[in-house]
């Protein structure tokens, strides 16, 4: 890599000399190993290379013609200006050149489609990497386009990127596009030996660029000009990302926090302790730095109107990338001038206004500078903490007291004193207190003398109340306690009652006793970080609308229950967590939770005793829900529960140890860690429930649901169908051009689950895949009312939508699905798969062809075993329902469907077959010498209604049913024949019409006799005999 050093004493000079070096030269031989296409510019020892590279950006921008004149001196095409200072990731890097390149739409949607999936991953943003598609369209571009580009590039990372692997340009060999980056910007300056190692990750860049004074004699003139050049790109940062309403607007203003900043880093260097990145704006604030430009002599008070500064020097500092060890230990000398040319004063003994040990202070070391004194701290002094020293100073916002120590003896001044120290403590804005007894200072009276505090700290201070902060603090903005031995005196629900503005709250390596963190229905919060905190048992953030950054790390293993339900957490990351005794978990109402990163398996508890997901309601309901929730719930006390009911008979799902309803069916992914491993037959059983919203109904005796309505899709949409099941029956109008009414058997009632199952539901999309625990272990499937799902869930393409395990099925008001059970890559190749169906039900799929796919050439062959009842209406498009399979027809193997009582098929025009034989099965039958008689021996109820196309039941095989016991058939007049029943002297009724049952056919003449018909009074009427054109 070669070097050089540009002689320049401004921007433009710089600027006009790294332009040089871009310049291609004349006559130029490239080959395939060339190599001088990235140039690194490094600035003036780090300073000005951000404006250089934005510098030239402007002079080249192709939309001023100063700027395509430029352009075409230098030969390039385009020029793309990528201002990653503040980083995010390569993908962020990646979407910002094709944004530049104007990629079409559908290669940007990759960016949110994959960035959707990362959400649910729970892929931190940081660590999100590029897309190869992406490199591969841009790369296509730019060889399509046939051009020259010159990319400007400010990383922000901490490595070297490769843009040639990153974002597919092509930088090499016969290539003569450029690449001009540099890590510095922002007060970032990066040291040399930084910028060295970094650059080693990737090892593309060709050429070290750097810049030196022109006329030497005037470098505190120069480096004056570069802080201020380096402050004018932060400030205009700060415009664009914080809004900051003129607060921030000028270089000088940051230029002069930035040398604040340095100097405290250089004072740093002689052991004192600053805590810059805590307080680092807070000093900018109290002492007066930065402040409203329109009110300048006007004291901020820390009120409301104010939060707009305060949240101003917030987006500042993390724009002012300082590397704070550097500038501690190795500042540079050029900007090291600066704290020199201050006036100070030290003693080699003492340091920097060091008091000597033991000292006992009185009120007249601060008279001196009591009306100038903002920010102060005091470090191992002695003096009375009703009295203290700085009382006088009545500017005072900024109080830092470290391993000070109260002398006991009593202040006799009377309330004089009491009024300075309660003026002084009212105004104070951040305090913090570290490594003392704090009994005094923090004292439920003095806190009361601090109503405009935004900001307190406690670090290793030992016998604190806590409970004292009960009632105060109506300002606090920030709490953060850490490695403090507290009590608590109050209740935990009423500890933070009056801190409804308090933001940012920590609590880190404390040592407390069965203690409870409550916070609930808070608008203000949005960060909470606990680590290593054994005495928490329950943690609530219930209602903190604003909540989305929640940290836990290290060892919170009495922590038991967790409730952040209706906050707007995206990622819940345990991952940090050592030990973790959790038996309850609370998340309803956060629509933007997207995963739930657990802790490895040795450290977290296997199987939660209770957990409550809920994405996809608004809060109102969510909380009323919780209400009744509570007076059934052992976790009443945190606990959130939906107490919506579910088709359970009268259980409601607030019984339900697991209740979980999703809005995106990805989140489920999340759970896989927590819901038990193989084989799934030990895991919990679920009951699965897919629909617009969950089941608010209670289901009693038979299965009261919505009724049965056929008619159009818009009909589905705005008429909701009135509950008309009946304990023995069904009566439904099924088709808004037919009259009558219809009877129907009711649905069977779902199958007891044990205690310990789970409710799940997941909102109606077009298609939803679930993870393989989902497909293992569900053994209710309610699907209802969703109008833009095409496919049935199912598992990866390669599982399919078998469901095995399911034992009761309901599936209605779907007039988008297309097919039901499907057979997936990984099953295929099987000889056999028993089901577990035992109750199926289908009504108003009206795009469904068929119920179960054919399964043989896949080499698959089911069998139902188990099935008791079967139930189709309203499916017009339906040709087939269930194929049977050579192992459900072969006498030599176990009766398929023995134990089926009811079949009900009604408003099904296309179905020729209910039962048709699949492949292999119709090579058997005709390979037979005589016919195949499929036995049905608990068939007792068969219900057919307007099925015109239907010829067989079972197709290619006679039906035996010798325990039927009654038969209802209307409007199937293809159908030729009737099972067989049998010898038996009860004769089965048959309820149809007499024209039909004048043509029936008889493969054995006596079974006539087996049937009684009954024929009704108005069989003559009109009816249709094929299906109707659609």
């Amino acid at each position: 890599m070669s070097a050089k050093v540009i002689e320049a004493d401004t921007i433009d000079e710089a600027a006009t000399e790294v332009l040089e070096v871009l310049k291609e030269k004349a006559n130029t031989t490239r080959s395939l190993s060339s190599r001088d296409n990235v140039f690194y510019f490094d600035g003036w020892d780090g300073l000005g290379a951000s404006a250089v590279l934005r510098n030239i950006a402007q002079r080249l921008s192709a939309t001023t013609p100063d700027g395509k004149r430029a352009l075409a001196d230098l030969e390039f095409d385009q020029v793309i200006h990528i201002d990653c200072s503040m980083w995010e990731s390569r993908r962020a890097l990646q979407k910002a050149v094709a944004e530049q390149l104007q990629l079409p739409d559908e290669v940007m949607k990759m960016f949110d489609r994959q960035d959707e999936e990362d959400d649910f991953r729970g892929v931190a943003e940081g660590s999100r990497a590029e897309l190869q598609q992406v490199a591969w369209e841009i790369y296509q571009h730019t060889q399509k386009a046939n051009r020259r580009l010159l990319v400007i590039f400010h990383n922000g990372s901490s490595e070297e990127i490769d843009l040639a692997t990153c974002c597919g340009l092509s930088l090499s060999g016969y290539s003569t596009s450029k690449v001009l980056w540099t890590f510095q910007g922002r007060y970032r300056i990066k040291p040399r030996t930084k910028v060295d190692k970094a650059m080693k990750s990737a090892g593309t860049t060709d050429a070290f660029l750097s810049a030196g004074p022109r006329r030497y004699g005037k470098e505190e003139q120069l480096w004056s000009y570069l802080v201020l050049e380096e402050a004018a790109e932060v400030a205009e940062a700060c415009k664009v990302t914080a809004g900051s309403r003129d607060i921030i607007n000028k270089p000088t203003q940051v230029a002069e926090c930035f040398l604040y900043m340095l100097d405290l880093c250089c004072k740093g260097s002689q052991s004192i302790d600053y805590d810059l990145a805590t307080h680092g704006a807070n000093y900018w604030v109290c002492d007066r730095i930065i402040h409203q430009l329109q009110h300048e002599e006007r004291d901020v008070n820390g009120g409301d109107k104010d939060d707009g500064l305060w949240r101003a020097v917030d987006a500042l500092q993390q724009q002012m990338l300082l590397d704070m060890d550097h500038h501690q230990y190795l500042t540079s000398p050029h900007l090291a001038m600066f704290i020199k040319s201050k006036p100070y004063w030290t003693s080699p003994t003492c340091g920097f206004t060091r008091i000597p040990a033991g000292a006992i202070h009185n009120g007249d070391m601060f008279q001196h500078c009591s009306n100038k004194l903002h920010v102060l701290k005091l470090s191992r002094c002695t003096f009375n903490f009703q009295s203290p020293p700085f009382q006088c100073c009545q500017s005072l916002k900024f109080l830092w007291l470290d391993r000070c120590q109260h002398t006991g003896i009593n202040n006799t001044d009377g309330e004089g004193k009491e009024e300075d120290v309660r003026r002084c403590f009212q105004r104070l804005w951040v305090l913090d207190v570290r490594d003392m007894h704090c009994v005094h200072i923090l004292s439920g009276q003095m806190m009361d003398y601090m109503t405009q505090l935004r900001e307190l700290n406690v670090m290793r201070t030992w016998k604190w109340d806590m409970g004292q902060l009960q009632g105060r603090l109506p300002n606090i903005r920030k709490l953060r306690v850490a490695m403090s031995s507290v009590t608590c005196s109050c209740s935990e629900e009423d500890l933070f009652s009056e801190m409804n503005k308090m933001e940012v709250l920590e609590f880190s390596g404390n040592n407390i006793d069965s203690f409870c963190i409550t916070i609930n229905n808070s608008s203000c919060l949005e960060t909470v970080n606990i680590v290593e905190f054994g005495g928490f048992k329950r943690i609530s953030f219930k209602g903190c609308t604003k909540l989305k950054n929640l940290i836990f790390s290290g060892r919170l293993y009495h922590v038991c229950a967790l409730d952040i339900s209706g906050t707007a957490v995206k990622t819940l990351d345990l991952t940090g967590i050592t030990n973790l005794g959790l038996h309850e978990l609370y998340l309803l109402d956060c629509k933007k939770l997207c995963a739930i990163l657990w802790p490895p398996e040795d450290i977290m508890k296997r199987d939660l005793d209770k957990l409550c997901i809920d994405t996809t309601r608004s809060a109102p309901t969510a909380q009323s829900r919780e209400e009744i929730a509570k007076r059934g719930t052992t976790a009443a006390t945190i606990g959130t529960s939906a107490a919506t009911t579910v088709l359970h008979r009268s259980r409601p799902t607030n019984e339900f140890p697991w209740y979980i309803s999703v809005r995106d069916a990805r989140l489920l992914m999340s759970l896989e860690a927590v819901f038990g491993g193989l084989p799934y037959t030990e895991s919990r059983k679920l009951y699965l429930e897919v629909s617009p919203t969950p089941s608010p109904t209670v289901f009693a005796a038979g299965c009261r649901d919505e009724g049965i309505k056929s008619g159009s899709s818009s009909e589905l949409q705005r008429q909701p169908a009135p509950a008309i099941y009946a304990a023995a029956g069904t009566t439904a109008k099924c088709d808004g051009d037919a009259t009558g009414i219809m009877w129907m058997w009711s649905c069977p009632d779902v199958p007891d689950l044990h205690e310990t199952s789970c409710y799940m539901h997941i909102q109606e999309t077009n298609t939803i895949t679930v993870p393989e625990f989902v497909i293992y272990c569900a053994k209710i499937l309610h699907v209802r009312g969703s109008m833009s799902i095409t496919v049935f869930p199912s598992g990866t393409e390669s599982q399919g939508s078998e469901w095995v395990q399911l034992e009761w099925c309901r599936i209605e008001r779907c007039p988008r699905l297309e097919d039901v059970f499907t057979l997936g890559e990984q099953i295929r190749g099987l000889e056999g798969r028993s089901y577990s169906m035992k109750t199926f039900w289908a009504s108003q799929l009206r795009k469904a062809s068929c119920i179960w796919k054919y399964s043989e050439p896949c080499g698959v062959c089911r069998t139902f075993e188990y099935l008791v009842f079967l139930h189709l209406d309203c499916c017009p498009r339906l040709v087939h329902v269930l194929p049977l399979s050579l192992y459900m027809i072969d006498r030599d193997l176990p009766e398929s469907l023995s134990q089926l009582e009811t079949l009900e098929i009604t408003w099904c025009g296309d179905l020729r077959e209910v039962f048709p034989l699949e492949p292999y099965a119709k090579r058997y039958v005709k390979q037979q010498p005589q016919p195949v008689t499929l036995d049905f021996p608990g068939l007792k109820r068969i219900h057919l209604h307007e099925l015109p196309r239907l010829h067989s039941i079972c197709g290619g095989v006679r039906m035996s049913a010798p325990n039927l016991e009654t038969i209802k058939i209307r409007g199937c007049w293809s159908l030729k024949r009737l099972p067989d029943v049998g010898g038996g002297d009860k004769a089965v009724e048959c309820d149809c019409e007499k024209e039909w049952w004048d043509r029936l056919e008889w493969d054995d003449g006596s079974q006539v006799t087996r049937y009684k018909p009954i024929h009704s009074r108005y069989y003559k009427k009109t009816l249709l005999r094929s299906s109707v054109l659609r």
